[in-house]
């Protein structure tokens, strides 16, 4: 029994480089990514192209408007700021995670080497949840540079005294090195308990299973992203005056 999508490898491209044959395997977990982006490039093409400012909305329309509304009201209250510049970078990472998430679920059978596997999200894989991290701290470092310049950016790391240098630079890492783990953790031991519970009763514990992880599944991108507002935020450190009475004349505007 695999429990991570990296173990399942689909299919192999032999590949020639530098005179020396190799191959590249090709897991679920590159095959699930991209088939997970391809469906919400498809999706948001269609729910797009018939959006319109009149009261009559399609209700795919209305339900991808209270989306963004939610995701632009949580940004706008965790970072203090105008949440036009965060907007793809959060949204992106709370919807691709949701919908991986949501994915588990579905029975999606794959034959490899005449044996039977059944489909697991990509975020069921440490390679994954790793990367959204290094996205994650990417953006704490260029938004913290953005706001702050280098030498403010960096200077946080020497206080209050330059002595804690190395342990503010741990303590940064290991924010990361948590955040990865936390969703790794929670959507690979879901689906561990799934196959583990349709051994021992496969009509009932398995549906109800699946009931739960839909709903981890819908909070854990939510702290996903909370958390990577929290650290970009911190990175930027306080948001200025002007930022503060920006926001609250934008607000306005939308009552």
């Amino acid at each position: 029994m695999n429990i991570s999508p990296d173990e399942i490898v689909l299919f192999k491209i032999p590949t020639k480089l530098f005179g020396r044959n190799f191959c590249i395997d090709i897991n679920m977990t590159v095959v699930g990514t991209w088939g997970i982006m391809l469906f919400l490039w498809l999706f948001f093409r269609f729910v797009t192209k018939d959006f319109n400012s009149s009261f009559k909305m399609t209700r795919l329309q209305n339900m991808v408007e209270v989306l963004v509304k939610f995701l632009r009201d949580q940004v706008e209250m965790m970072m203090k700021r105008k949440a036009d510049n965060f907007m793809p970078l959060i949204g992106s990472l709370f919807i691709f995670i949701l919908v991986a998430n949501w994915t588990a679920i579905l029975p999606i059978p794959f034959y490899v080497n005449k044996s039977l596997e059944w489909y697991l999200p990509p975020t069921a894989s440490i390679s994954t949840t790793a990367a959204l991290s290094i996205v994650v701290m990417s953006s704490v470092i260029v938004y913290g540079m953005a706001t702050q310049g280098v030498f403010g950016y960096f200077k946080r790391f020497f206080e209050p005294i330059f002595i804690l240098f190395p342990l503010n630079i741990l303590s940064e890492i290991s924010s990361f090195v948590s955040l990865a783990i936390r969703l790794y953790g929670n959507i690979m031991s879901g689906g561990l308990l799934a196959s583990i519970l349709f051994v021992l009763a496969p009509l009932i514990l398995p549906g109800l299973i699946n009931i739960y992880g839909l709903l981890a599944g819908t909070i854990q991108p939510y702290i996903f992203s909370v958390l990577a507002m929290v650290y970009i935020s911190a990175g930027m450190g306080e948001a200025s005056e002007s930022e503060m009475e920006e926001l609250m004349t934008l607000q306005l505007e939308r009552i």
